[in-house]
C-alpha cells in the first residue's frame, strides 16, 4: 500500500456518494483539483463530519488510488472556516462563485500553487469585505493570468472561451452590483 499524502486544501465541492459517503472535490496547491471519497462521514458520530464544509481550508491526508482519480480520505485537520463568510449572502455568493470558477479551470494532477493562494486570499478579504464590481472582476482577471490565457480587459470572455461557460453564480452576483 502506497503511503498517505498530506497537503492543505480547500474544499470546492461535496457530493453524496451513498447514504453515509461523501465525494469531496478539493483545490490543494501541489494536485490542483483533488477529489477524493470519505466513506461513513453522513453518520451522525463521524470524526470528521464537522470539518468537511464547503470553502474550509485544512489539511488533508489521502491514500493515492491506483486505478482511479478517486482517492481516499484519511485525516483532515481543521485550518480555518471563514465562519463571517455565512453571515451575508452577498460574500457567500462570491465564495461559490470564486469556488466554482477554480473548480472549472482547475485539473486534477495540475499544479495549481498560484490558484490555490488566490482563492486563500479572497476567502479572507470576503470575510472582512462585502464583495463588489470591482472584486469579482479582479478575481476573474487574476484567475486568467494565473492559468496562462489572455484576457485583453475581458477575463469573463477568456474564461467562457477555455471553458465553454461561466459558473450560474457570476449572472447572480453581478445582478447584485446593479
Amino acid at each position: 500500500m502506497k503511503a498517505a499524502e498530506t497537503t492543505q486544501a480547500i474544499l470546492l465541492r461535496r457530493a453524496r456518494f451513498s447514504e453515509s459517503s461523501y465525494v469531496l472535490i478539493w483545490l490543494a496547491p501541489d494536485q490542483g483539483k483533488l477529489r477524493t471519497v470519505v466513506r461513513g462521514t453522513a453518520k451522525r458520530g463521524s470524526t470528521m463530519r464537522g470539518r468537511l464544509d464547503l470553502f474550509y481550508l485544512v489539511e488533508i491526508q489521502f491514500a493515492e488510488a491506483k486505478k482511479s482519480d478517486l482517492h481516499s480520505l484519511r485525516e483532515v485537520r481543521l485550518l480555518e472556516t471563514w465562519e463571517s463568510l455565512r453571515e451575508n449572502y452577498a460574500r457567500l455568493l462570491a465564495a461559490s462563485y470564486f469556488t466554482e470558477l477554480c473548480d472549472l479551470l482547475s485539473e486534477p494532477g495540475h499544479a495549481a500553487h498560484g490558484l490555490f493562494g488566490l482563492l486563500q486570499r479572497a476567502l479572507g478579504y470576503l470575510c472582512k469585505h462585502d464583495p463588489s464590481k470591482r472584486s469579482v472582476e479582479f478575481f476573474e482577471s487574476e484567475t486568467c493570468r494565473l492559468m496562462g490565457f489572455g484576457h485583453s480587459q475581458n477575463a469573463p470572455g477568456a474564461i467562457e472561451e477555455h471553458a465553454g461557460h461561466l459558473p450560474a453564480n457570476r449572472r447572480r452576483l453581478m445582478r447584485m452590483f446593479g
